[in-house]
């Protein structure tokens, strides 16, 4: 028993104060210090400020480091107030400015739209003003064709008459016509035909008109040929009679005096160009001639018989 308790150890006073109050109190300060940090508290910071008011110590720690966002904070309002940009009276006077900059954007852009839809408007008008003119044209040349199909059909029912009369009674109509003219009638017509027509003629004319036929020209250069020598024949003719003084009487008198069958056959030419100018000979002559004419008329002519003859009635 007493050897056992010689065994037991002894502590010092140092010992027991190292081992139940340092070692506690330093472990205790460190695990505070790494949770301060942990929470990011600058625990070197304060012991520096702490050690800076401790008498003698301050001279030989050093400062400790200033919080800059602090700082910042702490400068933040004092240069806002000195620079005036953040206070309420410069925030809607910029709010004013932006407003008005972006009204008279939105001012010419409204302009601007309105300036391209007229120009479209103005284009529209355009486009429907070609659209009419081109209806307008297509219209004019749709009747232009029925007038040249129209016209074509009487050449080729002139023809077809002058085919079924006799040669010898066709051939001497025709020589009254003008050479484009009988050209234009004798290509209407069938060969045979057209010999038969050229046999009775004057071998002069004949020769004339078959040189004319030879050349290939198309329909309706034939037309205007012959209306254009035709005119210019009855300008020939009115400025002869203007210069020979013949009057409408003695006009009238010349057919009177000429077989009921030469006056017949002249006037159906001529109706073809002035039927005015027929009706005037006819009302001139006396009633035996005029009678006369009008018989043969209506006996060998009997599709321009009728319509001479409405033009004479009052």
């Amino acid at each position: 028993m007493m050897e056992m308790e010689a065994e037991k150890p002894t502590f010092s006073a140092f010992e027991r104060f190292l081992y139940w109050f340092f070692i506690p109190i330093v472990f205790t300060m460190v695990l505070i210090g790494a949770l301060l940090s942990l929470f990011d508290y600058n625990v070197k910071d304060e012991l520096l400020k702490i050690g800076n008011k401790v008498p003698g110590l301050s001279a030989v720690l050093p400062d400790p480091k200033t919080d800059v966002k602090t700082d910042a904070k702490a400068v933040q309002p004092a240069d806002a107030a000195t620079s005036g940009e953040s206070t309420p009276e410069a925030v809607a006077a910029e709010a004013t400015a932006q407003l008005a900059a972006l009204q008279k954007q939105l001012e010419a852009q409204t302009a601007e739209l309105a300036g391209s839809a007229q120009t479209l408007k103005d284009k529209d008008q355009t486009i429907k003003d070609l659209q009419a003119k081109i209806a307008a044209l297509e219209a004019q040349k749709v009747s232009q064709a029925k007038s040249d199909e129209e016209y074509q059909a009487l050449i080729a029912e002139t023809a077809s008459m002058y085919a079924k009369m006799s040669p010898s009674k066709a051939a001497p109509i025709m020589q009254n016509l003008t050479l484009k003219e009988q050209v234009l009638l004798l290509s209407e017509m069938k060969t045979d035909d057209r010999v038969r027509i050229l046999e009775k003629m004057d071998p002069k004319k004949a020769a004339e008109a078959s040189i004319y036929l030879k050349d290939a020209v198309p329909a309706k250069d034939k037309q205007i040929a012959a209306l254009q020598e035709r005119l210019d024949l009855n300008k020939t003719t009115a400025s002869a009679t203007q210069q020979s003084g013949i009057t409408k009487q003695e006009l009238g008198q010349t057919f009177a005096n000429m077989t009921p069958k030469s006056a017949a056959e002249l006037l159906v030419e001529m109706n073809k160009t002035d039927s005015g100018k027929v009706i005037e000979i006819l009302n001139s002559m006396d009633v035996a001639a005029r009678s006369k004419v009008m018989t043969y008329l209506s006996d060998n002519f009997k599709e321009v018989a009728p319509v001479i003859a409405s033009k004479l009635a009052p």
